[in-house]
């Protein structure tokens, strides 16, 4: 007996036995990429569900941008909705050839613009004509009616938020590109495009969702997006190439009943086609466990042997200063590295003696900076003159909520111009691949190069371990 099925998804007998009904509508939303070799105009035409009117994704689109089949103004998909006779009140079933591979996306966009009672068949227009079911030829010519939007853009995700989340890591990414092009093994179907993913992305193929034509069952559906280390507890984005696919991610996390995500409508046909955006290839990060045994880290050492060129403005709209310490509390300082470092396991600084930390941040040698915002302290850098020929940033970070107003690479330069007052030959920086996944890139950005790697155990610390030591310090910050 198969487990719990999706509320989003209605099955072919339910659809028969709805034929014909008012306010009962069905849309094929047959789309699908060259090396298919199939076209679903002309599928359509040759034969659809008796009723359903054709949606095409290409039409039915922004005709402002270069980019395919993005989503359409409001006004512009209630004006070609309406012609086709639906409105945002009827119940509207969407299906395409295969299952689930347009379809979701013309189920994600009604949604989008307002219309709540929409769903996706179950097995698509191949098992329906598999299972020997009515098709008709007939073009409908349905009545235009009014479709009134409710459109929700919290639904949508731009290409500069997705470069926000790039920067700061503060949502999942889930890529629903094949695996082969998620890692950069195999060439993207449009041309000019960079393979790999986006910087912390976890590989969800939205090939995996779907067994047959018919979207599997919860329990497996749960497990699928646990095992490619997505937190179903926390915000997701879905992408893929162009926005079609992302949505059967989208329509996979909402029949889990998450309902905090976003489709990045650009996809990958606009963040691969840029040259100035982070691509990484290889298989996602492996997932660690926080509790059991030494976590592997890969570090990488790098350098600057010339002061950063670029410049940034002063962030807007918002109050900012950096302060350097004189002998900053002890209590203070690890309340900085809880705040920024605790979820990058900054944990040597936390298990060391009041006598050891002392040593080693009252050193003259060292200097520590705060950043506050708004009149809250919201990050930190540290900088350690080794001598005068070299500075290291030993290092830098901002809080959880500092990582979302857009500072991370303007407080970056003030840590670099500071490391560079002294005259240095160079500075040096570690980072290490349990940091924040754009971490690397960032500081090669900013004009480091990598000159050493290598492997490094790192003890992760319990949440009691931290609250003995959080205890300790009198727990006061």
């Amino acid at each position: 007996m198969s487990g719990e099925r999706s509320r989003f998804v209605v099955s072919a007998d339910w659809v028969e036995k709805h034929l014909g009904a008012p306010e009962f509508k069905l849309v094929d939303a047959s789309w699908y990429l060259p090396a298919h070799n199939r076209n679903g105009a002309a599928e359509y035409s040759a034969g659809h569900i008796p009723g359903a009117v054709f949606f095409d994704q290409d039409v039915i689109a922004d005709k402002t941008t270069n980019l395919p089949h993005s989503l359409p103004s409001p006004a512009f998909f209630a004006d070609a909705v309406g012609q086709l006779g639906i409105s945002a009140t009827d119940t509207i079933v969407v299906y395409d050839g295969p299952g689930f591979f347009s379809a979701p996306r013309v189920w994600w966009m009604f949604r989008v613009m307002g219309a709540r009672r929409v769903y996706v068949l179950d097995g698509g227009l191949d098992g329906w004509k598999a299972e020997g079911r009515k098709l008709e030829t007939d073009l409908p010519e349905p009545e235009p009616v009014d479709f009134e939007t409710h459109f929700d853009r919290a639904r949508i995700t731009s290409f500069d938020q997705m470069s926000a989340i790039a920067d700061n890591g503060d949502r999942q990414v889930a890529d629903a590109r094949p695996a082969g092009r998620f890692t950069g093994e195999e060439p993207e179907p449009r041309e000019g495009m960079r393979s790999g993913h986006m910087p912390g992305a976890r590989s969800v193929p939205a090939s995996m969702l779907s067994e047959n034509g018919r979207l599997k069952d919860l329990a497996t559906l749960r497990s699928i997006f646990t095992n490619a280390g997505i937190d179903l507890s926390q915000p997701v984005v879905t992408s893929c190439g162009s926005g079609v696919t992302a949505a059967v991610v989208t329509l996979a996390l909402e029949s889990l009943g998450h309902t905090d995500n976003s489709l990045y409508d650009g996809s990958w046909s606009e963040w691969g086609s840029k040259t100035d955006t982070p691509v990484t290839t290889g298989a996602a990060e492996p997932l660690t466990s926080r509790t059991e045994g030494p976590l592997t880290a890969h570090v990488t050492r790098l350098e600057m042997t010339a002061p950063p060129k670029s410049s940034l403005p002063v962030p807007v709209n918002i109050q900012t200063a950096i302060m350097r310490t004189q002998e900053i509390p002890l209590a203070f300082y690890r309340f900085l590295h809880r705040q920024v470092g605790a979820r990058w396991h900054w944990y040597e600084r936390l298990r060391m003696t009041d006598d050891a930390l002392k040593a080693i941040i009252h050193n003259p040698k060292v200097s520590i900076s705060v950043l506050y915002v708004n009149g809250a302290p919201a990050g930190f850098y540290e900088l350690s003159q080794e001598n005068e020929k070299l500075v290291e940033l030993s290092y830098f970070g901002l809080f959880e909520y500092g990582l979302g107003l857009g500072i991370g690479k303007w407080f970056l330069l003030q840590a670099l111009y500071a490391a560079w007052t002294s005259n240095p030959d160079k500075v040096t920086v570690t980072t290490n691949s349990l940091d924040h996944p754009r971490a690397l890139q960032l500081y090669q950005q900013f004009g480091f190069s990598p000159v050493e790697t290598f492997n490094a155990l790192v003890e992760p610390m319990t949440e009691q371990e931290l609250l003995q030591l959080m205890k300790r310090d009198g727990a006061t910050f």
